[in-house]
């Protein structure tokens, strides 16, 4: 009866040291599999799934910047009519705000858009400030910037990011953030660099941990910073490059961007747009991991000025020179696939 007993508790303990061995090797393949699915991608490809706008109609005349929901809603602002218009999730036009003029819900350059959970906020290239609606297109109020905004990146209703093209020292190479009554509550200043007019330029955008991502139009720079505004990382794909300058008047400016647009996945991986420089100028995508790792790059089909990429991790650009919106899903394919 003993020895059974004896027999029966080291069968016991080799069960568990057993069950120990496979529990931990469980966790230690799930976690390898995570780290790759979150850091590793090999391949990106393009899945088509909608289009908005065709040469054939009147629809969009020329897109600017994009907005999409996570209830399928998708605002475009549009250059050419002067407003913003709302499709729904199947490209099915709604409604629109706006016409020319300088007034309220008024434009004269509709340019760029961003939103919180309830309000969108748009900028005009003639007329400072920004505008803001609420999601049925009501005019709401306008929050006074004496700054010329190049991008724009709503944080919540009471923090709005922007960065600036301004000629005096003290306000270049910063990211603004303002209140919703214009007041800058903090800046990042990205660069100390006594750099050309316009070549400080910069797109952006900050992840949920409050990380600003920047990509430079003007220099081959691509640079993470943390909330406090310490440079984590900064990457080059063109080996130091700037940009071809022309004289316009007395000034002399950058004529080609190096890169057009930053956006994040919902993974945290880095997008950025390339410029003329690409190999396929205006298409090429670069994808970097939150460590700034150059992980893949992949190609649009048309040509564009800017990405977007929505809640849902579906990706919008340009084609027929923002005649048409194309929305695709991005296939991940990853090294353990291969």
């Amino acid at each position: 009866m003993r020895n059974d007993l004896c027999w029966s508790v080291l069968l016991f303990e080799a069960m568990m040291k057993l069950f120990s061995k496979a529990w931990l090797f469980s966790i230690l393949f799930c976690a390898q599999l995570l780290f790759v699915w979150a850091e590793h991608p090999f391949k990106i490809y393009l899945e088509e799934v909608l289009s908005i706008g065709t040469l054939d109609d009147n629809t969009l005349f020329q897109w600017v910047d994009v907005v999409a929901t996570p209830d399928d809603a998708i605002f475009v602002t549009d250059a050419l009519d002067y407003s913003i218009k709302l499709f729904d999730g199947k490209g099915n036009f709604l409604k629109k705000a706006g016409r020319k003029g300088r007034g309220p819900g008024e434009f004269s350059a509709i340019r760029l858009m961003d939103s919180s959970e309830m309000f969108l906020y748009v900028t005009d290239q003639y007329i400072p400030g920004i505008q803001v609606f609420d999601k049925n297109l009501n005019y709401k109020q306008k929050i006074p910037v004496m700054l010329s905004i190049s991008d724009l990146k709503v944080i919540s209703d009471q923090e709005i990011a922007i960065s600036a093209l301004s000629a005096v020292k003290e306000k270049m190479g910063r990211i603004f953030v303002l209140d919703q009554t214009g007041k800058v509550v903090r800046e990042i200043e990205y660069t100390h660099e006594d750099l050309p007019f316009m070549v400080d330029r910069v797109d952006f955008d900050i992840d949920l941990h409050g990380n600003l991502y920047i990509a430079y139009n003007f220099l081959d720079r691509i640079e993470k910073f943390d909330p406090a505004g310490k440079k984590l990382w900064s990457r080059g794909l063109f080996k130091g490059k700037e940009a071809k300058k022309e004289k316009i008047s007395v000034l002399v400016v950058p004529s080609e961007y190096i890169y057009k647009d930053i956006a994040l996945d919902n993974s945290g991986h880095v997008f950025v747009l390339g410029g003329s420089y690409s190999k396929n100028p205006s298409q090429d995508v670069y994808v970097f991991s939150a460590e700034g790792k150059l992980l893949t790059t992949f190609t649009l089909p048309d040509a564009s000025h800017c990405i977007y990429i929505d809640s849902q991790n579906f990706l919008y650009s340009r084609a027929n020179e923002g005649v048409t919106l194309k929305k695709f899903r991005l296939k991940y394919i990853f090294e353990t696939e291969k």
